[in-house]
């Protein structure tokens, strides 16, 4: 048996972060829920993940804070997902070109869309 994936989620919107959690846990991924930046960047420094999902837009340290932190952690190869309200193509091109596997819009992407397209790409 294959050991069990985990996923950090960092975004200020619990209602959000709770749905996420529960979709990936329901799939067998342990999820560890941050509120913002500076929790996040917390986890990235102590534990490695297999996947990180972070929006954009969160108070005192923003998305693309954790992508630049990311680099320097063990975490630094570990897929980061971007998912944001900001539904500007820079912000989203931004991301890309700081290392963000892919950018999820909210308005445009369901959550079962964004937790099938990581799932299948950790599990190619």
């Amino acid at each position: 048996m294959s050991p069990q994936k985990s996923v950090l989620v960092i975004d200020d919107d619990k209602a959000l972060s709770s749905a996420i959690d529960s979709k990936f846990s329901h799939k067998g991924y342990r999820v560890v829920v941050c509120d913002n930046g500076p929790q996040g960047f917390k986890m990235l420094d102590t534990e490695k993940f297999d996947v990180v999902l972070t929006d954009l837009h969160m108070p005192e340290q923003d998305g693309f804070a954790v992508l630049r932190h990311m680099k320097d952690t063990k975490n630094s190869t570990t897929p980061a997902y971007v998912i944001t309200n900001l539904g500007s193509d820079h912000y989203c091109d931004r991301a890309l070109e700081m290392g963000a596997k892919k950018c999820f819009v909210k308005s445009v992407v369901t959550l079962i869309d964004i937790v099938n397209i990581v799932d299948a790409e950790l599990c190619a």
